[in-house]
């Protein structure tokens, strides 16, 4: 505990000043994202907060426009509390202005999928009746109608009207805001192939305490001034990213897309310490150039499996600095594993953070003992339903150390010839042959057996594998029901935007 409390003291929250500028931004804004901007402001005003393809902004310039867009938007535009803004923005400036602004103003946040057809945004739109939109431009061709034209702003534009315009410009007579709780944030799962998922949460600056002093004391990011942010901040976890970079005061470099090789040079350029990931995109830039890593001191994983051989070839190349980190949308942070950790116990998302309470259920709903397989339940201040248990979608079984390791999604695993089968198994051992580069499994049809596993694999240019010799290598190495009844090789594998294998198109 002491050793938490001078981390917090040493970012300038537990001091005299720090305790001052977090009331002072609760009693000028109200409880919302937004107080978090006023603090940083306040404790950091000629600190660089954003870094991304159009320059750099202070804390101070970054408050100062959100506070004018955020008047703008009520004046002009007639933005009023419990209202639905939808976002759809890739990462950028304008869009962690939108964010604070429409929190100011006690909106409710919808955080949509900015590759998503226009054809889908409508679709959205009949279904959730949005009040305004907040979009990039490849999404312009859907707001070409009048109706939505009238209700949406593009984050930027050359010669237009749009949100960065809004934010820079000054106006003649200043809007007084009153204080307002911050509405829901909500989180929009999918939504490139079909219609996505809706994960809402009223955030709380209380909820997001345990969760931020358990990322601080494990991880000791306040010692680290420099973040990049690879996710897209329209995930859970490029979200929670920017809102521990604005709690630390530090630098985020934004680029709208993740490209690897200008991952590489951006972290080189800037010496960078810290970089929120997704396993794919950590073994894309591990793979191009780790050299330019080196000046990272923090290398924080998230949002999907990181494997056993991952996590050893990062430790090797880049010493201990990666961490694994396990939440979703709806139950927020899970748990969290270290470098130690990650080395003693291979593929493990380490143990349930303080404040959260995990449950590991079979069919039946009966908890599951040591090393077997169950469905993730869990229970904490900061899930979207604090008085019950959330069920993840994940599987996973928790050793006798309490270290938890995942197994895959419930919808992943199959029944083959009455045996449960789960693809993340037979995947982490493909990932193990040593001309293989990228591995998907998922589940089939099958006549004979119900359900069979297909093995979708990357071959290393330069060598040749066939479907039989790679069977052969199998079999030995994993059980019957576990043997794929398919093996189809392909150039590369399809992924979501967040960096996840796409299974869904795996599976056709």
């Amino acid at each position: 505990m002491f050793g938490l409390l001078q981390k917090l003291q040493r970012t300038g929250l537990l001091t005299v000043p720090g305790v001052c500028r977090i009331l002072e931004g609760v009693v000028a804004t109200g409880i919302n994202m937004m107080a978090m901007l006023h603090v940083a402001a306040r404790l950091f005003p000629r600190r660089t907060a954003i870094t991304d393809d159009r320059g750099p902004l202070t804390y101070l310039e970054l408050w100062q426009q959100t506070e004018r867009l955020a008047g703008a938007l009520h004046a002009d535009f007639g933005i009023r509390p419990r209202q639905k803004i939808a976002l759809a923005c890739q990462n950028h400036a304008a869009f962690v202005k939108a964010i604070f602004a429409f929190s100011r103003l006690g909106c409710h946040l919808y955080f949509m999928n900015p590759e998503m057809s226009p054809e889908q945004l409508r679709a959205l739109e009949e279904r959730l009746q949005f009040d305004f939109f907040i979009y990039d431009a490849p999404l312009a061709s859907a707001f070409v109608d009048l109706p939505l034209r009238q209700k949406s702003l593009p984050a930027y534009h050359p010669t237009d009207p749009c949100l960065d315009l809004l934010a820079r410009s000054p106006r003649t007579k200043k809007v007084r805001l009153k204080r307002v709780r911050g509405g829901n944030i909500v989180l929009m799962s999918g939504g490139t192939t079909g219609l996505p998922k809706v994960a809402s949460r009223q955030p709380s600056i209380l909820d997001f305490l345990p969760p931020f002093a358990a990322l601080l004391n494990r991880l000791d990011l306040g010692d680290c001034r420099s973040f990049s942010i690879a996710p897209p901040i329209y995930h859970s976890y490029g979200l929670s990213a920017l809102a521990l970079g604005v709690m630390l005061g530090a630098e985020m470099h934004l680029t709208a897309r993740f490209d690897t090789t200008r991952a590489c040079e951006l972290i080189a350029r800037h010496r960078i310490e810290a970089l929120a990931v997704v396993p794919l995109m950590l073994k894309r830039m591990l793979h191009h150039d780790a050299a330019s890593l080196t000046s990272l001191r923090r290398i924080v994983c998230g949002s999907d499996t990181l494997s056993a051989d991952l996590a050893a070839q990062t430790l090797a190349r880049l010493g201990p600095t990666l961490f694994n980190l396990y939440g979703t949308a709806e139950g927020g942070m899970i748990s969290m594993a270290n470098a130690a950790e990650l080395r003693r116990k291979p593929g493990t998302v380490g143990r349930a953070i303080w404040g959260v309470r995990v449950r590991l259920l079979d069919q039946a709903g009966h908890e599951v003992g040591a090393n077997a397989i169950g469905r993730v339940c869990v229970r904490s201040a900061w899930t979207i339903d604090k008085k019950t248990w959330i069920e993840t979608g994940d599987l996973a079984s928790r050793d006798a150390d309490g270290y938890y390791f995942l197994s895959g999604r419930v919808d992943d695993m199959i029944v083959s010839g009455g045996e449960n089968a789960y693809p993340i198994e037979l995947e982490n051992v493909l990932l193990q042959h040593p001309d293989l580069t990228a591995v998907a499994v998922v589940g089939i049809p099958d006549a004979e057996f119900g359900q069979r596993l297909k093995a979708v694999v990357v071959v290393r240019p330069g060598r040749a594998l066939d479907a039989r010799e790679l069977l052969d290598w199998l079999k030995p190495r994993v059980a019957r029901h576990q043997m794929p009844a398919r093996v189809e090789f392909r150039d590369e594998l399809p992924y979501t935007p967040v960096g996840k294998p796409d299974k869904k198109a795996l599976r056709g």
